[in-house]
Protein backbone atom coordinates (compact mmCIF):
# COMPACT_ATOMS: atom_id res chain seq x y z
CA UNK A 1 0.00 0.00 0.00
CA UNK A 2 2.83 2.39 0.84
CA UNK A 3 4.41 1.74 -2.53
CA UNK A 4 1.17 2.77 -4.24
CA UNK A 5 0.97 5.97 -2.20
CA UNK A 6 4.53 6.92 -3.14
CA UNK A 7 3.80 6.23 -6.77
CA UNK A 8 0.67 8.37 -6.61
CA UNK A 9 2.57 11.20 -4.93
CA UNK A 10 5.34 10.95 -7.53
CA UNK A 11 2.85 11.10 -10.39
CA UNK A 12 1.07 14.07 -8.78
CA UNK A 13 4.39 15.87 -8.29
CA UNK A 14 5.43 15.21 -11.87
CA UNK A 15 2.12 16.55 -13.19
CA UNK A 16 2.35 19.63 -10.97
CA UNK A 17 5.87 20.41 -12.15
CA UNK A 18 4.83 19.94 -15.77
CA UNK A 19 1.86 22.27 -15.35
CA UNK A 20 4.05 24.91 -13.74
CA UNK A 21 6.49 24.57 -16.60
CA UNK A 22 3.71 25.06 -19.14
CA UNK A 23 2.82 28.37 -17.51
CA UNK A 24 6.26 29.62 -18.57
CA UNK A 25 7.85 32.81 -17.35
CA UNK A 26 4.52 34.63 -17.38
CA UNK A 27 3.58 33.26 -13.93
CA UNK A 28 6.83 34.40 -12.35
CA UNK A 29 6.58 37.82 -13.96
CA UNK A 30 3.12 38.59 -12.55
CA UNK A 31 4.68 39.64 -9.23
CA UNK A 32 8.00 40.80 -10.62
CA UNK A 33 8.99 44.35 -9.57
CA UNK A 34 11.67 45.93 -11.81
CA UNK A 35 13.79 48.90 -10.84
CA UNK A 36 12.00 51.41 -13.10
CA UNK A 37 8.49 51.50 -14.53
CA UNK A 38 7.87 53.20 -17.87
CA UNK A 39 4.33 54.25 -18.71
CA UNK A 40 3.28 53.98 -22.37
CA UNK A 41 -0.34 55.17 -22.40
CA UNK A 42 -2.12 54.51 -25.66
CA UNK A 43 -3.39 58.09 -25.86
CA UNK A 44 0.26 59.19 -26.25
CA UNK A 45 0.77 56.85 -29.20
CA UNK A 46 0.58 58.47 -32.63
CA UNK A 47 0.78 56.17 -35.66
CA UNK A 48 3.63 57.27 -37.90
CA UNK A 49 3.42 55.09 -40.95
CA UNK A 50 5.64 55.33 -44.03
CA UNK A 51 4.36 56.58 -47.36
CA UNK A 52 3.58 54.34 -50.29
CA UNK A 53 0.65 52.52 -48.70
CA UNK A 54 -2.11 53.95 -50.89
CA UNK A 55 -3.21 50.45 -51.93
CA UNK A 56 -4.77 49.95 -48.49
CA UNK A 57 -7.04 52.98 -48.71
CA UNK A 58 -10.73 52.04 -48.29
CA UNK A 59 -9.84 48.35 -48.01
CA UNK A 60 -11.80 46.52 -45.34
CA UNK A 61 -10.24 44.47 -42.57
CA UNK A 62 -11.82 42.57 -39.70
CA UNK A 63 -9.43 43.05 -36.79
CA UNK A 64 -9.97 40.13 -34.42
CA UNK A 65 -8.77 39.79 -30.84
CA UNK A 66 -5.00 39.61 -30.33
CA UNK A 67 -3.38 36.83 -28.30
CA UNK A 68 -0.44 37.18 -25.90
CA UNK A 69 1.68 34.01 -25.88
CA UNK A 70 4.91 35.83 -25.05
CA UNK A 71 6.44 34.13 -22.02
CA UNK A 72 8.81 37.06 -21.49
CA UNK A 73 5.86 39.31 -20.61
CA UNK A 74 3.15 39.44 -17.98
CA UNK A 75 -0.48 40.14 -18.84
CA UNK A 76 -0.05 43.86 -18.23
CA UNK A 77 3.65 44.56 -18.82
CA UNK A 78 6.73 43.79 -20.81
CA UNK A 79 10.35 44.26 -19.79
CA UNK A 80 13.89 45.08 -20.76
CA UNK A 81 16.12 42.00 -21.21
CA UNK A 82 18.02 42.86 -18.00
CA UNK A 83 14.67 43.20 -16.14
CA UNK A 84 15.57 46.68 -14.88
CA UNK A 85 12.66 48.34 -16.72
CA UNK A 86 9.02 47.46 -17.13
CA UNK A 87 6.62 48.96 -19.66
CA UNK A 88 2.96 49.20 -18.76
CA UNK A 89 -0.20 50.70 -20.14
CA UNK A 90 -3.72 51.20 -18.78
CA UNK A 91 -4.93 48.04 -20.46
CA UNK A 92 -3.62 44.54 -21.10
CA UNK A 93 -0.61 44.19 -23.36
CA UNK A 94 -2.49 42.46 -26.17
CA UNK A 95 -5.18 45.16 -26.13
CA UNK A 96 -2.51 47.85 -26.36
CA UNK A 97 -1.28 46.31 -29.60
CA UNK A 98 -4.82 45.79 -30.90
CA UNK A 99 -5.65 49.48 -30.52
CA UNK A 100 -2.28 50.55 -31.93
CA UNK A 101 -2.89 48.45 -35.06
CA UNK A 102 -6.44 49.77 -35.34
CA UNK A 103 -5.29 53.40 -35.10
CA UNK A 104 -2.58 52.83 -37.71
CA UNK A 105 -4.97 51.08 -40.11
CA UNK A 106 -7.51 53.88 -39.75
CA UNK A 107 -4.82 56.48 -40.38
CA UNK A 108 -3.96 54.97 -43.79
CA UNK A 109 -7.64 54.94 -44.73
CA UNK A 110 -8.65 51.35 -44.05
CA UNK A 111 -12.16 50.39 -42.94
CA UNK A 112 -11.77 48.47 -39.69
CA UNK A 113 -14.37 46.23 -38.08
CA UNK A 114 -14.01 44.30 -34.84
CA UNK A 115 -15.42 41.43 -32.80
CA UNK A 116 -18.33 43.57 -31.59
CA UNK A 117 -19.34 44.57 -35.12
CA UNK A 118 -17.65 42.14 -37.52
CA UNK A 119 -17.55 42.43 -41.29
CA UNK A 120 -17.79 38.78 -42.39
CA UNK A 121 -16.70 39.60 -45.95
CA UNK A 122 -13.50 41.38 -44.91
CA UNK A 123 -10.19 39.56 -44.42
CA UNK A 124 -10.01 38.54 -40.75
CA UNK A 125 -6.67 39.32 -39.12
CA UNK A 126 -5.23 38.68 -35.69
CA UNK A 127 -1.80 38.95 -34.11
CA UNK A 128 -0.14 36.56 -31.66
CA UNK A 129 2.55 38.12 -29.47
CA UNK A 130 5.49 35.69 -29.35
CA UNK A 131 8.16 37.78 -27.63
CA UNK A 132 8.02 41.41 -26.49
CA UNK A 133 10.94 43.27 -24.87
CA UNK A 134 12.23 46.81 -25.23
CA UNK A 135 14.80 45.54 -27.72
CA UNK A 136 12.74 43.15 -29.82
CA UNK A 137 9.14 42.57 -30.87
CA UNK A 138 8.30 39.21 -32.45
CA UNK A 139 4.74 38.49 -33.52
CA UNK A 140 2.83 36.13 -35.78
CA UNK A 141 0.21 37.60 -38.11
CA UNK A 142 -2.62 35.39 -39.36
CA UNK A 143 -5.22 36.29 -41.98
CA UNK A 144 -8.27 34.26 -42.89
CA UNK A 145 -10.79 34.64 -45.70
CA UNK A 146 -14.11 32.82 -45.49
CA UNK A 147 -12.75 30.86 -42.55
CA UNK A 148 -9.68 29.62 -44.47
CA UNK A 149 -6.19 30.67 -43.37
CA UNK A 150 -4.50 32.32 -46.34
CA UNK A 151 -1.63 34.05 -44.59
CA UNK A 152 0.53 33.29 -41.56
CA UNK A 153 3.86 35.03 -41.13
CA UNK A 154 6.21 35.90 -38.25
CA UNK A 155 7.67 39.40 -38.04
CA UNK A 156 10.57 40.56 -35.89
CA UNK A 157 11.85 44.09 -35.37
CA UNK A 158 14.81 45.03 -33.20
CA UNK A 159 16.31 48.09 -31.57
CA UNK A 160 19.92 48.30 -30.35
CA UNK A 161 20.75 48.12 -26.66
CA UNK A 162 21.05 51.46 -24.92
CA UNK A 163 23.77 52.61 -22.59
CA UNK A 164 22.66 53.11 -19.00
CA UNK A 165 22.96 56.91 -19.24
CA UNK A 166 20.50 57.00 -22.15
CA UNK A 167 17.77 54.98 -20.48
CA UNK A 168 15.57 57.85 -19.35
CA UNK A 169 11.77 57.48 -19.06
CA UNK A 170 10.92 60.00 -21.85
CA UNK A 171 13.39 58.40 -24.27
CA UNK A 172 12.23 54.86 -23.44
CA UNK A 173 8.57 55.81 -23.87
CA UNK A 174 9.23 57.22 -27.34
CA UNK A 175 11.38 54.20 -28.18
CA UNK A 176 8.41 51.94 -27.35
CA UNK A 177 6.11 53.89 -29.68
CA UNK A 178 8.76 53.86 -32.40
CA UNK A 179 9.04 50.08 -32.14
CA UNK A 180 5.27 49.75 -32.44
CA UNK A 181 5.28 51.92 -35.57
CA UNK A 182 8.16 49.94 -37.06
CA UNK A 183 6.35 46.65 -36.42
CA UNK A 184 3.13 47.79 -38.09
CA UNK A 185 5.06 49.38 -40.93
CA UNK A 186 6.99 46.17 -41.62
CA UNK A 187 3.74 44.23 -41.88
CA UNK A 188 2.02 46.74 -44.16
CA UNK A 189 5.05 46.88 -46.45
CA UNK A 190 5.14 43.10 -46.87
CA UNK A 191 4.00 42.51 -50.46
CA UNK A 192 2.44 39.14 -49.62
CA UNK A 193 0.38 40.68 -46.81
CA UNK A 194 -0.63 43.60 -49.04
CA UNK A 195 -1.83 41.26 -51.80
CA UNK A 196 -3.90 39.20 -49.36
CA UNK A 197 -5.58 42.27 -47.86
CA UNK A 198 -6.12 44.29 -51.03
CA UNK A 199 -7.16 41.50 -53.44
CA UNK A 200 -10.75 41.71 -54.60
Amino acid sequence: MKVHKCAAVSVFAAISIALLGCQGMKVGLQNYIPSFGIKIPLDHYAPTIAEGLEAYKEKRIYLMNFDNQANDTSTWQYYSPDRKFSYSMKDTLHNYFWYAFRDAFLKIGMIVSNMDNPDPKAPAMWVTLLSITDEQYRVRVTVQKSGVTEFAETYTIQEPSLEEKDRTPPLLEQRAYRMTNRLIDSILKDNHFRKIITAL
